[in-house]
């Protein structure tokens, strides 16, 4: 289904970053655009917990977590 979006009162800073992102991509603004909304809207892949744990960078040691008497 084809929709039309039309944007006003646009921040001519965010207009030139996104003439300049779709330029560094070789592509259109409309193309960009595009893009960057399907990246902002995409739904996350969910992840098992235990992958997610095991990712995480190593601190240091647990002192914070030590059981105190």
């Amino acid at each position: 289904m084809p929709l039309t979006l039309t944007f006003s009162d646009t921040d001519e800073l965010l207009l030139a970053a996104l003439h300049k992102r779709a330029r560094a991509h070789g592509r259109s603004i409309e193309e960009e655009h595009r893009d960057i909304l399907r990246n902002a809207l995409r739904p996350l892949p969910k992840r098992p917990l235990d992958d997610i744990l095991r990712n995480m960078p190593d601190v240091g040691p647990d002192v914070d977590f030590a059981h105190r008497s």
